[in-house]
This record gives C-alpha cells, structure tokens and sequence, in this order.
C-alpha cells in the first residue's frame, strides 16, 4: 500500500507545482517512508527537505545510506534552537523555525547552484509545526512567498500539514497549494 501512496503523491507532485498532503498524525511515519523511498530511488531530480520536526541527525539514523545521496539537501530548523551544533555536507542548519526569511534564501541557494535542466523538488515537513514558533498571519505570508518564489524558479513544493492540527489558519495555508491530496487511514 505505501507504493501506492508513493505513486499518488510524486504522481501529482510532478504534475501541479504545489501540493499539499493532509496525514493523521498516526500515519505520518507511513507517509515519511514513502517519500523517503521515492526520493532514495530517484537519482535525476534534486530534493531539499525542509525539516521542522525533526533533526538531521535523526533523519540518517532512521534512513540508512541517505548522506550519500547527493541529490538530497536537508534544511535542518531545529536542531540549532536544542543547542546541537554539528556540519554536515548534505545539510544546512538554520538557527530557529522563526528565520522563515533564511530558510526562503537557503532554499534558493541551493536550487541556483543546480543545472537548470534537472527538476526541483521542495518538501516542506511540516506547515503545522511553523505555527508552534510562529504567528498564524507570519506562516501565510512565508508561505504565499514560498510558493510564489517556487512556482517563478520552476520548482514543485510539497507541504505536509497534520489532520489532527488543521484549524481555520492552516486551512487557509494549506489551500494555497494547486492540489491537495488527504491521505486516509484506509489508503495506508
């Protein structure tokens, strides 16, 4: 079933410039090894990750091998506000999810020294864990600017928010994106 859900995420993410998947919180592991394994797989495109949840760290403990995928950048926003100070190759360490104007310059950083002919990818994990740091009306406007610096260099973005933590404003959020796909206990 996680092929499936696979299939239907990276199917869309290819089509629409922006999409947004909405996961219970207890299939959000589910949805994490499905992208992880598409993105292992998929050596043709770049992709960052931009992690608001999760350190670097943990991220290579639970993916095996995945520092020696080149085509995969991480933006790392939490592990400097714990007080972890580390480099590594594949990661860009942001001091606090609350440098939302940083994480938008690292971003482009990292796409502008790609060749143009590859495809991009950003996934953002996750939108809701941006309004623990952030005003409601801060996280809409970092993320209309997201998604409008996305869709002026050709890049696809994928936001992840968690069902369980849509309210009025993360629905507001999340609806900017071209394609919304929800992802159901039954599908996984």
């Amino acid at each position: 079933m996680l092929d499936g859900l696979k299939e239907r995420i990276f199917k869309a993410a290819k089509i629409h410039q922006s999409i947004g998947i909405i996961v219970p919180m207890n299939n959000y592991s589910d949805l994490s090894e499905a992208m992880f394994s598409y993105m292992l797989d998929d050596n043709a495109d770049i992709w960052i990750y931009l992690m608001i949840t999760k350190s670097y760290d943990t991220m290579m403990k639970r993916f095996n091998g995945l520092a020696e995928h080149k085509n995969i950048k991480f933006i790392d926003c939490i592990s400097r506000a714990a007080g972890i100070t580390r480099n590594d190759k594949g990661c860009v360490y942001i001091d606090s999810p609350v440098m939302l104007e940083k994480m938008i310059i690292e971003i482009m950083h990292i796409f502008h020294e790609c060749k143009p002919d590859v495809s991009k990818y950003l996934i953002l994990d996750s939108i809701s864990a941006l309004m623990i740091y952030n005003n409601p009306e801060t996280v809409k406007e970092f993320f209309q600017h997201l998604i409008n610096k996305s869709r002026a260099e050709n890049m696809h973005s994928i936001s992840i928010v968690l069902e369980e933590e849509l309210n009025e404003y993360m629905n507001r959020i999340i609806f900017l994106n071209d394609k919304i796909i929800k992802v159901k206990e039954s599908f996984i």
